[in-house]
């Protein structure tokens, strides 16, 4: 009980000082990577947390089933003659709507998360499937014009992933500015953003009164637009992918991850006047050691819960 009382205690904490340190640590876009990978251990690290209290529980309960002075074991206990009536009716009943209340719960929030990723993924597949019906394939590869007049270029998560550029944007842009354009759409697809931003939705359904989770979504879409800005920043310069940026009007379905949908002025401040390489540094410094305890402090609870040493809660 003392590792998981800790652990609950670190999950609590992550939860409620976490979102405006991630936030005050990301909000330059300095060090875009390691603002990504602070936020998605931070998550990970709560939810992977509350599976191992359970699982310890278990494992507590499993092993301590025949001894006494257990606590997690006499609770069982008292729960199972609470269950069978032993206690009378009224504290029967209250703890059988606690128990279905729970499952229901539980259920719900997997029903939540299934159902908005299959979606944003069944829809994000039509429009692929359409685009690639519809629109003009070009020598680049997973590329497709579509005839439309905004200026919108984006891509989406299919079989095979897409990239949609419209013809407004062909003729509204540059050589240089459309190909700084179409390789950040592919940075995306090359990380995977699709992907994960798909994820941390299903998670902020699931879990919408979780500020972690709800700001995650959109300050690691922000982050994720910058990583991208970057990959094309450092193949084509960072003039044409600015002119590009500003050209271009957000307009991409929300399946998708458009060039100029999110934090537009933030990145185009950010491509005008690029961090010098020190500041980039400490931002990279701090982000990691945030990541590093955000991740350590629940495995040292654990192997110090393992050796003995730990001594929290009772």
């Amino acid at each position: 009980m003392s590792i998981g009382a800790c652990l609950l205690i670190y999950s609590v904490a992550v939860l409620i000082i976490g979102p405006s340190m991630l936030r005050s640590l990301t909000r330059s876009g300095h060090a875009p990577k390691c603002g990504v990978a602070a936020w998605l251990i931070a998550i990970g690290s709560v939810l992977v947390t509350w599976l191992t209290i359970v699982l310890l529980l278990i494992i507590d309960a499993i092993a301590h089933w025949q001894r006494r002075g257990s606590l997690v074991v006499s609770c069982i206990k008292f729960l199972c003659e609470i269950a069978a009536g032993n206690r009378g009716f009224a504290p029967q009943a209250i703890l059988l709507a606690l128990i279905s209340a729970a499952v229901v719960g539980i259920a719900v929030f997997g029903v939540r998360f299934t159902r908005t990723v299959a979606r944003l993924r069944i829809h994000a597949h039509g429009h692929a499937h359409a685009v690639r019906l519809v629109g003009r394939p070009t020598t680049e590869r997973d590329v497709y014009v579509v005839d439309a007049a905004e200026r919108v270029a984006y891509c989406v998560e299919g079989k095979p992933d897409t990239i949609v550029v419209t013809t407004a944007t062909v003729a509204a842009l540059a050589s240089p500015e459309l190909r700084a354009v179409v390789a950040h759409e592919r940075a995306h697809l090359d990380g995977h953003h699709l992907r994960i931003v798909t994820v941390l939705r299903g998670l902020a359904a699931a879990f919408p009164h979780l500020a972690l989770i709800t700001q995650g979504v959109d300050e690691v879409s922000r982050l994720l637009e910058m990583c991208a800005d970057d990959v094309a920043a450092r193949r084509y310069g960072h003039a044409p992918l600015l002119t590009g940026l500003l050209a271009l009007a957000g307009g991409a379905p929300a399946s998708a991850l458009g060039a100029a949908d999110i934090a537009v002025l933030n990145r185009a401040e950010r491509l005008a006047l690029p961090p010098a390489q020190r500041v980039r540094v400490r931002a990279q410094a701090a982000l990691t050691s945030a990541s590093t305890l955000i991740a350590v402090a629940p495995v040292g609870t654990l192997v110090l819960g393992a050796s003995g040493m730990l001594m929290c809660g009772g």
